[in-house]
């Protein structure tokens, strides 16, 4: 089927450049290209961020996604959004020379590169396109410029693989921490502590994972509504080191509320702590030393009165 535009579109037009569809039209996302296309609409006008939002229905932070996206291209200039055509396309024909994922310095902040920059890459490198086409089909959606941007900086500078990457990306959205500071930020401790292998990030993970269902299970037990405080944490990790039962450590929880009637991190870590040292690693041991305790203190109770009972019976005997 063909498709034409309605010739009732024609009474009122405004000019879009070239250049904009035939190098961008693949690299832009659809809020950046309703974004432009608003800022094209009223060329000449002064717009804020939050007029093109309303206006759009976009989110403040996406509205500036598309600046910078749009600055970058040397499309737009000017914080304020005065929106200008750049006349000269000389970034639009720059050419990056594929880097090798050798291993940068680990901490080049002010990374950045434009959108023709990044177009360059992804056609001099088919890992950076596998590695985008995988982490789009992870996000369901299309990366946006900063995203693709802080990918091949993990990827080139942080030297992690594409499989790192990806596996890395899989865990974030299954905890629903998608954000891409988030992701870079994982990313880069995992290329501090040489995390750089898929054995190694897929060990991490399950490391991580177990540490997550082991504190939702601690809140759980005790009742918590928020999440530890770094000071309980310890006392968590402590208790998971030791691996210490989550029937164990709710026993201790019963124990503290009889006692206290609170929850006492401090206090629960004490009574895990002797039972550790005791050996009684869970409910049943427990009770059967509490049993043995009690029998033995009844046991010494009644020897004590008896022995009393029989020196009173000496003592009077013969008198009266």
């Amino acid at each position: 089927m063909n498709y034409y535009i309605s010739s009732s579109c024609w009474s009122s037009v405004f000019a879009v450049p070239s250049s904009i569809v035939d190098n961008y039209i693949k690299l832009a996302s659809g809020d950046a290209v309703k974004v432009l296309l608003y800022i094209l609409r009223h060329g000449g006008e002064k717009l804020s961020s939050q007029q093109i939002a309303s206006a759009v229905s976009l989110s403040t932070d996406s509205v500036d996604e598309a600046f910078i996206f749009w600055e970058q291209a040397n499309v737009l200039s000017g914080s304020d959004i005065k929106p200008q055509i750049n006349a000269h396309e000389e970034a639009e024909n720059k050419v990056l020379k594929p880097e090798t994922p050798e291993k940068k310095p680990k901490r080049r902040e002010n990374f950045s590169l434009t959108p023709s920059e990044i177009a360059s890459r992804i056609e001099g490198s088919e890992e950076i396109k596998v590695l985008f086409s995988m982490a789009e089909e992870s996000f369901g959606r299309m990366l946006n410029h900063i995203e693709q941007r802080e990918y091949i900086w993990m990827h080139d500078y942080l030297g992690l693989s594409t499989d790192v990457l990806l596996t890395l990306t899989a865990y974030c959205i299954s905890i629903e921490k998608s954000n891409i500071k988030y992701i870079r930020s994982v990313a880069a401790d995992w290329c501090d502590r040489d995390i750089n292998t898929l054995e190694a990030a897929q060990e991490e993970i399950k490391r991580l994972e177990e540490k997550g269902s082991f504190n939702f299970g601690i809140m759980k037990a005790f009742g918590m509504s928020r999440k530890p405080t770094a000071k309980q944490q310890q006392f968590i990790d402590s208790w998971r080191e030791r691996s210490y039962s989550m029937d164990l450590i709710e026993y201790a929880y019963e124990k503290t509320i009889e006692t206290i009637d609170k929850l006492n991190f401090p206090y629960i870590n004490k009574i895990l702590e002797n039972w550790y040292n005791e050996g009684l690693l869970t409910r049943e041991k427990i009770d059967e030393a509490n049993g043995a305790r009690a029998e033995k203190k009844v046991s010494e109770e009644t020897h004590s009165y008896d022995l009393e009972d029989y020196k009173s019976l000496v003592n009077n005997f013969g008198k009266g």
